[in-house]
Formats: structure tokens, C-alpha cells, sequence
């Protein structure tokens, strides 16, 4: 058999498709209008449990104080200029670590006696241990319970402390404020102490280094007969001052004859001899005659006359040349030599009369280094004396460079537990709650909720939304079988029910002259999914319109059909493809609707092989022939292998699912075995639809209620 060719899971294009983005507001609001209650619940059962859990946790007081770093203290006794402290971040900070340490808490632990007192001391309910046991623990559990840090970026530093007793943890942070601007008074008098010791031990020492130094002067005005050595020396220093002028000409006349000397030596401008008028003019007669013999060597020859009359007097006139310049240099040297021992006579003068001025001073000299030790031990003496005596009168006068900002009151509400704080978390884990429960309850929920649903998921015609009657207004079933809906519809034709069976028969044009199809076989993809009540539903509500129907049980394990609308054990659909019974005795009708039943009587393994051989279909033919509607009722298709072959049979199969129970994986599977078999799926139909429920989603259950409405 050829299979059709269709799209994935189905024929059927869906007439709408919806465009839906990556967050779908209506269908959230969907969610939430569907999930309310459960919602709410697990909100109200969140926030029940965070005001368990705040009415039962231990109330908490925090106590908060404040002090500051000053960046000038006044003194009382001004010992010095007051002049402003250098106070940065990383002296404050170095302040905080102060309030933190082991000394203020001992003071505080000692101040309010807390080595003595349970949760301190010692743990509640134990022994109290030895009292330097109890105070080590009482000052660590002070230390890691208070909490200091700076305030911003200002000299502010905010000590909190927290504990069961509001009064205790105010009077923890007060004793630590207290504890610590004395300290810090304390530490500066012990300070100032320990400099006056200080000062009094070097002014001993000094005292004897004054007296030292003024009887080394003492004494040394006696052995010198000096009293007086302001005006000594002044003579000598002007014969000095003399003498050095004249060394200054000297040297500049030594250095203007040594310059000449040495460019006669070089024969440059600046000496004798180049300023020789002599020497100038044998030279211009030198430049002549070379001039001369360059000219007429080469006319005469070397031995004419005139060339060697020529050489002889160019040779005449380079001895006098060499002879003006020796003269002109021993001239030049001489002078240099007499300028540089004039130089070095004056040099010697000096020389001599500094000597004779160093000797002279030598006493006074020597006075005046002594003079300057007594002063400078004198100076040092006094300083050290004036500032003795402003710290003696300092003593007892010192303040903190702290200051109380606010002192500790006593806190009227617990910091912990913060109600603010639980109701936010309790509104937010509700809401999580919430979300996290409507989420569970939308993944429990693994099928279609809606025909629309349906046909966009599996892309086949959605013919109806069959109720459950359980679920319906007023409606209470006496008979829990496939037959009870059928005699619901029956004895309620204006029905919900009813005319949601009968839009499947309008769909597939029932009872019209050219109807869809004259056999349809009814199947699901797993057991329990309503087919059977449809079938059972569909051929009652068919017949009861005037069309000639059969019904088939096709489900030889279970004959649900059979058992619902036939007592015992009926001659039936396999006794006739064994040829053990006519087809007219094998049909039985319904009184109450009039339609024609082929029944199961009993089977074995051996019989499941007939449903799908040749005398099925030809016996499908027949009943075709014989009635306007053949329904078969088929096994459920996945674990039923000839029930794909039976629905192959028919001219259309229509396709049960159990609303928001069958799984989407399950439908498309079902359609691929269908498809594959060579099956006509026709459409898809959800049964056992909860109509409240679906009125929550927002789905088919608004027309349903609108029906119910208008019909009553």
C-alpha cells in the first residue's frame, strides 16, 4: 500500500498560526489565572513558615556610639605652640585598631565585671572555670562581638555591640568609648612622664658640661694674659692686602713676558721677533731672491753666474734671519725669567707676613673656640631646663585627642530579627514558591490543554473537545463504563456533551450527501484515553439523527465495547472471519439509539492475526456497502500492532487524546505509525476534557461555559 506523502506528524495545515515571542505575555497570564490557587498556597505556606521562623529566633539588640579623632588638642598647660596633629585615613584607622584591642576590652570586662556573668565568662549552663579563665574569655567574646569601623571618610569612628540585653549592649559600647579616650589620656600622661625622667637625667648631665666649659675658658684667659682680641692683626692684614695687589701685577706681567717667550719660540705673531722691523725686511729680501732663482734656473741653468751669485746672497740673508731671531728669543726669555722672579719675591713677602699673622692669632683662636663650647652648653642647658619645667608643670593637665560624638542609648527595637527584612524575604520566597509550583504543575502537565494547542503540536485537524461529564455542572454518572456519557448524550441531546460529539459527525459530514467518509476507525496512542467512549458516544449520537451506523469492536484484548453495551458472551466480529457465524446474526442493535453493534465474544492469541488479514477489510467493505457509518473501534496504536493495520482499513482515522494527559510525544508518535501503516488520520479529538479547569486556562472551556449559558 502507497503511503501519502505528508508533513511532519500531519496533513492538516492549521488555519491560525500564532506568532509567539521569546516571552508570551497572555500565555503567563494564562499560567497564573490556571495556577492561582496552588500559587497562593505555596506563597501563603513560604511566608506562614518566614513568621514561624521570625517569631522563634532570638531578638537581637545592637547599640551604637560614636567618637572622633580630633586634629587639634588644646593643651591646658601649654607646653608647646598647639599646632595641628597629623591625623589621616591611616591614623584613624590605626584608632579603630585601638578600640579593638585586648586593653580596652579588659578595661571594659573589668568596668563592668562581665568575667562573672554566663555567655561571658564562661557558657550558659557550664561551670563558671578560674577567674583568669573567665576573664581571657569574657574579653574575647567582647572583642569578636563588637564591631568598629570608620564612618566614610570623616574622623568619626562608629563602635556597635550586640546582644540579647538591650541595656547590656549600651553599656558594652559606653565602658568601650570610655575605656578608650582614657586610655588614650593615660597613654599620653605616661608619656609625659617618662619624657620629664628623661629630661631630668640629661640636665645632671649637662649642668656638669656647662661648669666644665667655663672654667676651661677661665683658665685659659689666665695662662694668655688675653681680655680682649677684637682689634689684633689689623696692621698685617693691610700689608697682606698690599702685598697681594702687587703679586696680581706681577703674575700678570710674568704671564704677558712668558707669552711672548713662548711665541718667539714658535715664531708666531706676539714675539720679538715677528714685531722685528729687521727681521721683516730680510725676509721680504728672502721671498725676492727665491723668487728670482725659481725664475731664472730654468732659462740660465744651475752654474750660470748670476744663479750662483743669487745662492750666495739667499744664503747671507737666512744667517742674519737666524741670527735676529736668536737675539730676538734670548730677549724675550730674559724678560720672562726677571717678571716670574719678581712673581716669586712678592709671593714670599706674603708668604712671610700671613706666618707672622697666623702665629699672632694663634691664642685668640683657641679663646674663641672655648668661648663658642661654653655658649653652645650654656643654650643647651637652658632649652633642656625651660622644657623640664613646662612638663613638670604639665603633669596631670593632659587630654585625649578623642572625643565622645554620641554616647550608646539603649535600643528599644531588636536589629535581628529585622522585620523588614523577613517580610521581604518571605514576599520574595513566595513568589519564588509560587512560580516554582505553577512551574511543576505546567511540566506535570504533559499533553494539550486546547484544540489549538493540539493542531499547532501536531499539525492535524482538532474536530472536538469532548467533556468529562465528571467535571460538568449538575452532572453526576451513575454508570462508570464507555456506556454511561452515551446514555448521558442520549437523555441530554441539548448537552455540552452532545454537541461536541455531534461536531465531530458535522466535521466528517455525517448523515450529508457526500460525506467525508463511511468507515472511520477511532484509535489513541495508549490505553485509557477515551477512545472507546467516543466510538460508543459517536455511533449513538449518529443513529439517533437517522444514520444508519455499525460499530465494531476491533479491540479483541480488552472489548470494551462489547462489555459495555452487550451482556454476556455474543457470537461476534472473529466468529465471522472464521466463517463460524453469518455477519446478520452477529449484528445486534441498540434499542436505545438504534445503531448496530459487531461485538467480541471470546479469543484466543491465535485470533490477533485476523483483524489484520484480507476477510477484515473485505468485511469493512461490506459493512460499507450495507450502512451509511462504520465506526471501529481500534486497540491503542503504539502497543497494538494490528490496530495501524485495521485503521489502514478504513477510509479515515480519527485520533483520541486524553486532554493534558497524553503526551505530545506520544500523539506524534502515534501519527508516525499511523503514517506509516498508510492510515487517512482525519483529525484528533481531546476527551475527558475537565471544564472547569479548561475555563481556568482560557482555553475551549470559555465556549463551553458561553454554551452552557445560552443553552440554559
Amino acid at each position: 500500500m502507497e503511503m501519502n506523502a505528508q508533513p511532519a506528524y500531519g496533513s492538516y495545515p492549521p488555519a491560525v498560526q500564532e506568532e509567539r515571542g521569546l516571552i508570551d505575555l497572555g500565555e503567563i497570564a494564562a499560567v497564573l489565572r490556571r495556577r492561582l490557587w496552588p500559587i497562593l498556597a505555596a506563597m501563603a505556606v513560604v511566608i506562614a513558615l518566614a513568621a514561624a521562623a521570625y517569631l522563634l529566633s532570638d531578638r537581637v539588640y545592637s547599640a551604637t556610639g560614636r567618637v572622633g579623632v580630633d586634629r587639634q588638642v588644646q593643651e591646658v598647660v601649654a607646653v608647646n605652640e598647639t599646632r595641628p596633629l597629623v591625623v589621616d585615613s591611616a591614623t584613624v584607622d590605626t584608632e579603630v585598631q585601638v578600640i579593638t584591642s585586648p586593653d580596652v576590652a579588659a578595661a571594659v570586662v573589668d568596668q563592668l565585671q562581665l568575667a562573672r556573668r554566663a555567655g561571658f565568662g564562661f557558657a550558659e549552663g557550664a561551670t563558671a572555670p578560674s577567674a583568669e579563665a573567665a576573664r581571657s574569655r569574657a574579653i574575647n567574646v567582647v572583642r569578636n562581638s563588637l564591631s568598629v569601623q570608620r564612618q566614610g571618610v570623616s574622623y568619626a569612628i562608629i563602635i556597635s555591640y550586640s546582644n540579647a540585653d538591650p541595656e547590656l549592649a549600651a553599656a558594652i559600647v559606653n565602658a568601650t568609648i570610655d575605656s578608650y579616650i582614657n586610655g588614650t589620656r593615660t597613654a599620653r600622661s605616661r608619656s609625659r612622664e617618662r619624657e620629664t625622667e628623661l629630661l631630668r637625667q640629661r640636665l645632671e648631665q649637662m649642668r656638669g658640661d656647662v661648669l666644665a666649659a667655663e672654667s676651661a675658658v677661665a683658665d685659659y684667659r689666665a695662662r694668655t694674659n688675653m681680655a680682649d682680641i677684637t682689634g689684633d692683626g689689623t696692621a698685617s692684614r693691610e700689608a697682606i692686602s698690599s702685598l697681594n695687589s702687587q703679586l696680581a701685577s706681577a703674575r700678570a706681567e710674568q704671564a704677558a713676558a712668558d707669552a711672548r717667550a713662548a711665541a718667539s719660540a714658535r715664531g708666531t705673531a706676539g714675539s720679538s721677533t715677528a714685531d722685528s722691523s729687521i727681521v721683516t725686511e730680510l725676509r721680504g729680501e728672502q721671498a725676492r731672491l727665491n723668487a728670482e732663482l725659481r725664475e731664472q734656473s730654468t732659462q740660465l741653468g744651475e752654474r750660470h753666474p748670476r744663479i750662483v751669485a743669487a745662492r750666495q746672497r739667499l744664503a747671507e740673508v737666512n744667517e742674519a734671519i737666524a741670527a735676529e731671531v736668536s737675539r730676538a728669543r734670548a730677549t724675550d726669555t730674559s724678560a720672562a725669567a726677571a717678571a716670574r722672579q719678581r712673581a716669586q719675591s712678592l709671593q714670599q713677602s706674603i708668604n712671610n707676613a700671613q706666618s707672622a699673622l697666623l702665629s699672632a692669632n694663634n691664642a685668640s683662636v683657641r679663646l674663641n673656640e672655648l668661648l663658642r663650647d661654653a655658649e653652645s652648653s650654656r643654650s643647651l642647658y637652658q632649652a633642656l631646663l625651660d622644657r623640664y619645667r613646662e612638663n613638670v608643670a604639665a603633669t596631670g593637665t593632659e587630654q585625649s585627642n578623642a572625643y565622645v560624638i554620641a554616647l550608646a542609648s539603649v535600643p528599644g527595637l531588636p536589629t535581628s530579627p529585622s522585620l523588614p527584612a523577613f517580610a521581604v524575604g518571605a514576599i520574595i520566597g513566595g513568589l519564588i514558591a509560587g512560580a516554582l509550583a505553577a512551574m511543576l504543575l505546567e511540566m506535570k502537565d504533559r499533553g494539550y490543554r486546547s484544540r489549538s494547542e493540539l493542531e499547532r503540536g501536531l499539525n492535524i485537524q482538532a474536530l472536538s473537545s469532548l467533556p468529562n461529564l465528571n467535571t460538568v455542572k449538575g452532572v453526576t454518572l451513575s454508570d462508570k463504563s464507555p456506556r454511561g456519557p452515551s446514555d448521558y448524550l442520549l437523555a441530554n441531546e441539548d448537552s455540552l456533551y452532545a454537541e461536541s460529539v455531534r461536531s465531530i459527525l458535522t466535521a466528517l459530514k455525517v448523515g450529508q450527501v457526500n460525506p467525508a467518509v463511511r468507515s472511520l476507525a477511532i484509535t489513541s496512542g495508549l490505553p485509557g484515553e477515551g477512545k472507546t467512549t467516543l466510538s460508543v458516544s459517536l455511533a449513538r449520537a449518529a443513529a439517533r439523527q437517522g444514520t444508519r451506523v455499525a460499530l465494531v469492536d476491533c479491540d479483541i484484548r480488552r472489548r470494551a465495547a462489547t462489555r459495555s453495551l452487550i451482556a454476556g458472551e455474543p457470537t461476534g466480529l472473529l466468529d465471522v472471519l472464521k466463517d463460524k457465524a453469518p455477519l446478520d446474526a452477529a449484528l445486534l442493535q441498540d434499542e436505545a439509539s438504534g445503531a448496530f453493534l459487531l461485538g467480541q465474544g471470546p479469543t484466543t492469541a491465535s485470533d490477533y492475526s485476523l483483524l489484520a488479514s484480507e476477510k477484515m477489510e473485505n468485511l469493512v467493505r461490506q459493512l460499507e456497502g450495507l450502512f451509511d457509518l462504520v465506526i471501529l473501534d481500534c486497540a491503542p496504536v503504539l502497543p497494538v500492532a494490528e490496530a495501524r493495520a485495521v485503521a489502514a482499513m478504513a477510509n479515515g482515522t480519527l485520533l483520541a487524546m486524553k486532554w493534558l494527559k497524553t503526551p505530545a510525544h506520544v500523539g506524534k508518535l502515534a501519527i508516525q505509525e499511523l503514517d506509516r501503516a498508510g492510515a487517512t488520520i482525519v483529525g484528533a479529538a481531546l476527551t475527558l476534557v475537565n471544564m472547569r479547569a479548561s475555563a481556568s486556562f482560557g482555553t475551549d472551556g470559555y465556549y463551553y461555559k458561553a454554551y452552557e449559558a445560552v443553552s440554559a
